[in-house]
């Protein structure tokens, strides 16, 4: 009742994003190059229906590469996994993996150390 004469708003919701298995992503590279499965969720906590578009790269001591990316349309309450697999040359330093989705403007992150 309080909605409909415009004293109470609906909750605003929001967006979740997260990996899906975080102790499967490797800590160190043993060689200079390697793989990894990164796995997803992406999770529509609003009233609306919202198309995501998400991209993986791979950010390291000296350049920044888009590996995969895509996008994905969620009803209210719905989610979606996403599971790409990420071939990775890491010589020095180490390397990040970032998975960003473009709106909301949202990004989580995952070390992985280059080999000593």
């Amino acid at each position: 009742m309080l909605r409909t004469v415009g004293l109470s708003q609906e909750p605003a919701g929001y967006t979740s994003l997260s990996f899906l298995h975080p102790q499967s992503l490797p800590e160190q590279l043993r060689t200079a190059h390697g793989s990894a499965v990164t796995s997803f969720a992406i999770h529509n906590v609003t009233s609306s229906t919202h198309d995501y578009h998400w991209s993986i790269s791979l950010v390291g001591p000296e350049s920044i590469s888009r590996v995969h990316a895509g996008s994905v349309r969620l009803a209210p309450g719905r989610g979606a996994e996403v599971t790409r697999s990420i071939a990775i040359t890491c010589t020095r330093g180490a390397v990040r993996i970032v998975v960003s989705l473009e709106s909301p403007a949202e990004s989580i992150h995952a070390w992985i150390a280059c080999r000593p």
